[in-house]
């Protein structure tokens, strides 16, 4: 008797230093300002732009696994992910996440490298799009003067077996990879001590012989070295910390159009630098070379696009050093995050275009302090944000704020008195607009009422507050996340994670964020950072497991679902907070609270356990799993949908007539629960070839 075709598995879902320049001298005094007629802004910047695809790969290496520690790196790593992240910021690089490759530390292997660089980026850059590659680490030279790149696993002794070609990497570049616009960075002239052939001259001079057929960007020349210093941005190498500068738009100036081209940023860079790198006793000059069409386009703004006036900026060369009164001060210029000022470490902020720029510190619980600062060509201004007034709220709001508390603490997220809390809120809110945690809990409330809308709108609220307050940054991550637009919703949490490291759950946040956008190989070190912050985190465990089942690694995910059930607490005080929280497993507007998310958060796991053994082709060990998953949640079509496969090749083994009954009773039963499913069509067929089929079987 002919058995039933094998049948596809359908809607798989799971919820997913070098040596540091010596310290800065003594800023000089403030010149006086003196205000000069700026030339018009540029013709046509009224026009559309049309910005080419972009796909990077980024490397990064700190420390090495063969080199002692006195040639580890201290920022390259940091260096790469801030690149990383200029190249997918939507001001920035406006590249999408899933054309970057980014490779850190243990990740940057030769065969990884080897992968990215030769079939990756040759299969997915056409014509017409923009391809960059940057490393930052350690560069070699062996004795026949041949240069190499050095990846985590090199062996000084053994640099051509272990080491990537600079030959080998012209070569894809010049003659694989197709993208009109090809740029090569790097920044890997940090020593000349690795191996006796790897001089710093050697090592240039192994760049200064690529081909000309696309641009590179070096970050020293002849005899320098490059530089890290950790008074840029908290630790930074002054190559990079620039390259990220201009490329987010310090470099636009010549026109100011929103648009940072290739010159604009040679330039910029070549500048800032040498600037910065000569005040401090040292020298640095990054170098250029190749052939490269005029308008070679590698970043752009359409917000400083809209926003440029009837005049023009001057060409950069200004230099903030920001200090704060308070601890942990987040400075702003512009807008945009540059780091941390404390008493007696002020923030250095070199190569910020000249003109007028706003300064703000912030710290949660203190009226935030704002400077406008007309910066001028060639000077060093230092400013002090004073934090002088903690933030009163008036009684009556306080008073709106605390019952609405008491009503939210008492409630399982559908309780009617939440519209009592609601309404409190907005009382509170209109009394005080900076409320920034009656902000918050209003977020909450109205998520819980299932208006997703009103509360990302309270929980911007918040942010914009304090932007220093963790809490609501996260809680926007997560209400993106609900309204569909994951790349911010990453954004924010990766801010969130850096206004707090330490934070295990930021971190669980950061990789279901990370799933939704299908960075599952970053999800999954972002929930392995979790774990190494909070190993007893259930839900870290959960989404490392979802991300390692992305990943096709079957027996990992298995332990981490295991691990996931047996640290589930369904008493657990943390649940409450992450009750309100989670998406990715089910915690919707109508199955909030500590009882649904412990379901969903269970059935999620048993649902991952099946997933796994039915890919090992473990059928009758993941029946059970999705048999538990269903008991959880019963509703759960995507459950119903995988378990009708394990039946449907459990018969394609043994041709058992209750196994074909089991898949029909479950295909069915998930098109009853949603009709409109994406993978309709195919079940139907399924189904309609059950039917036929189930007479003929004994």
């Amino acid at each position: 008797m002919p058995l039933l075709s094998p049948l596809l598995l359908l809607g798989l879902t799971a919820a997913l230093a070098a040596q540091a320049p010596t310290p800065p001298p003594k800023a000089p005094q403030q010149r006086d300002l003196v205000h000069e007629p700026l030339p018009t802004p540029p013709p046509g910047i009224d026009q559309p732009v049309a910005v080419p695809r972009g796909y990077a790969v980024v490397i990064g290496v700190s420390d090495y696994l063969h080199l002692s520690g006195d040639d580890d790196l201290r920022f390259a790593e940091r260096d790469a992910e801030a690149l990383y992240s200029a190249l997918i910021s939507k001001e920035g690089g406006n590249m999408e996440w899933e054309n970057v490759r980014k490779l850190l530390g243990k990740d940057a292997t030769l065969a990884n490298i080897r992968e990215a660089l030769e079939e990756w980026l040759p299969s997915v850059a056409a014509e017409p799009d923009r391809a960059v590659v940057y490393f930052v680490g350690h560069g070699l030279v062996d004795p026949q003067g041949r240069g190499y790149l050095a990846p985590f696993d090199v062996k000084p002794g053994e640099i051509a077996e272990t080491a990537y070609p600079m030959a080998r990497l012209s070569e894809v570049l010049s003659k694989q990879v197709k993208a009109r616009w090809k740029v090569l960075l790097t920044d890997a002239c940090h020593s000349g001590k690795i191996s006796p052939d790897s001089s710093i001259e050697r090592i240039n001079e192994s760049f200064r012989n690529l081909p000309r057929s696309f641009l590179t960007l070096n970050s020293s020349r002849e005899a320098e070295r490059s530089y890290e210093d950790e008074a840029l941005a908290s630790g930074s190498g002054v190559f990079t910390y620039f390259l990220v500068r201009g490329w987010l738009g310090q470099a636009d100036t010549d026109p100011n159009d929103g648009i940072v081209t290739a010159d604009e940023l040679i330039d910029y860079v070549r500048r800032e630098v040498r600037s910065y790198t000569r005040t401090r006793g040292v020298t640095q000059t990054p170098t250029d070379h190749g052939d490269f069409p005029n308008d070679l386009l590698l970043g752009f703004s359409p917000t400083r696009r809209q926003q440029v006036a009837a005049s023009a900026t001057q060409l950069a060369n200004g230099t903030l050093i920001v200090e704060a009164n308070l601890e942990n001060v987040e400075i702003y210029v512009d807008d945009q995050r540059y780091g941390v000022a404390s008493p007696g470490k002020p923030l250095h902020i070199p190569g910020l275009a000249s003109g007028t720029h706003s300064v703000r510190g912030v710290r949660m619980g203190y009226e935030p302090a704002t400077l406008e600062v007309n910066l001028v060509p060639g000077a060093t201004q230092t400013i002090s944000l004073r934090l002088l007034y903690q933030r009163t709220v008036k009684p009556q709001a306080r008073s709106n704020y605390q019952e609405a508390q008491q009503i939210w603490d008492r409630s399982r997220g559908g309780d009617p008195q939440l519209r009592r809390a609601a309404t409190l809120l907005e009382a509170a809110l209109r009394e005080e607009p900076n409320y920034s945690e009656a902000a918050l809990l209003l977020c909450r409330v109205q998520n819980a009422q299932g208006d997703s809308a009103k509360a990302l709108k309270s929980c911007r609220q918040a942010v914009n507050a304090d932007q220093d307050f963790v809490e609501a940054r996260v809680m926007t991550a997560i209400l993106l996340l609900q309204t569909g637009d994951a790349p911010e919703a990453v954004r924010q949490v990766q801010q969130a994670a850096g206004q707090a490291p330490s934070d295990s759950y930021v971190h669980s946040v950061l990789a279901e964020a990370l799933i939704q956008v299908e960075r599952y190989e970053d999800a999954e070190k972002s929930a392995t950072r979790a774990l190494e912050l909070d190993n007893a985190s259930a839900q870290a465990h959960l989404l490392r497991a979802d991300a390692r089942l992305f990943l096709d690694k079957h027996e990992e995910a298995t332990l981490d679902y295991q691990r996931s059930l047996a640290l589930s607490d369904f008493n657990s005080g943390a649940l409450r907070k992450i009750a309100f929280y989670a998406v990715g497993h089910g915690v919707t507007k109508n199955r909030s609270g500590r009882r649904a998310l412990h379901r969903t958060q269970k059935a999620s796991a048993y649902y991952g356990l099946c997933s796994c053994e039915f890919h090992l082709d473990n059928y009758l060990r993941a029946i059970p799993y999705c048999e538990r998953s269903l008991k959880e949640d019963p509703a759960d079509v995507e459950a119903h949908i995988l378990l009708g496969q394990n039946y449907l090749s459990l018969f394609n083994r043994d041709n058992r007539r209750d196994q074909l009954a089991g898949a029909q009773k479950h295909l069915e039963q998930a098109l009853r629960l949603q009709p409109a499913h994406h993978n309709a069509p195919q079940l139907k067929a399924q189904i309609t070839q059950i039917r036929e089929f189930l007479p003929l079987v004994r």
